[in-house]
């Protein structure tokens, strides 16, 4: 009787044993299963943090400057352009007292309304002398439709010898020279300091429209063709 009660009992032990551990490897399978998802959740929340910091970065980097940077960046670029670029621009031509070759005094107001081509020159300079054909033509041509030229002479001597040189070539525009000391000679550096472009040497020659404004300079010999088609708005 008793090793049937021990048999029995031994059974029952092994049935509980059994079903135990049946249950300790399930509530371990479901606790791997639900570490994975939970796992795995953590793993995509993290990408989707990765992909968005990229994305933010990329728009970062490829965003356009706003506009007060693109204004500011285009005025420095045109600052810079107009500091190495003096050149005069409008600027009012300075008046003058300066005598013909017979002794009559002049100043800008004599050539009021008129397209003037000033031009700085002397009797002893070969470019300025190269100039003078075409400078001519161009009196010729256009002097009924409003062009004065006047060619105010530097260094050149007496009006009389002046007067021989211009007979000579022919010149049919005004000269102008000294009244007494150096008056050309200061308008020609004063001409230089309000255009910015000095008084280097000659030719040197401005354009003025009919209001009296300085609207082109040169400093050196040109063609008649660039005169040309530089007053030709201005006419």
């Amino acid at each position: 009787m008793t090793n049937k009660i021990n048999k029995y009992l031994l059974i029952v032990l092994s049935i509980t044993i059994f079903n135990c551990g049946g249950k300790e490897e399930k509530v371990a399978k479901d606790k791997v299963a639900i570490d994975s998802k939970v796992l795995s959740k953590k793993d995509i929340i993290a990408k989707n943090i990765a992909n968005i910091s990229k994305s933010e970065k990329n728009v970062k980097r490829n965003a356009p400057k706003n506009r007060t940077e693109k204004q500011n960046s285009r005025i420095k670029k045109r600052t810079i352009k107009e500091k190495k670029e003096p050149l005069v621009n409008k600027v009012k031509a300075p008046n003058f007292y300066l005598s013909d070759l017979d002794g009559n005094i002049y100043d800008l107001s004599a050539f009021s309304g008129q397209v003037i081509m000033l031009n700085f020159w002397g009797t002893w300079c070969g470019p300025c002398r190269k100039e003078i054909p075409d400078f001519i033509k161009l009196y010729d041509k256009y002097n009924s439709d409003g062009l004065e030229i006047v060619g105010v002479t530097l260094q050149s001597g007496s009006a009389e010898n002046i007067r021989r040189f211009t007979t000579a070539n022919g010149i049919n525009y005004p000269i102008l020279t000294d009244v007494e000391n150096y008056e050309a000679q200061k308008a020609f550096i004063e001409y230089g300091k309000v255009t910015g472009v000095g008084s280097r040497g000659v030719p040197t020659t401005y354009i003025i429209d009919r209001e009296g404004y300085i609207v082109k300079s040169y400093i050196g010999p040109r063609p008649g063709a660039v005169f040309y088609n530089d007053f030709k708005p201005y006419l």
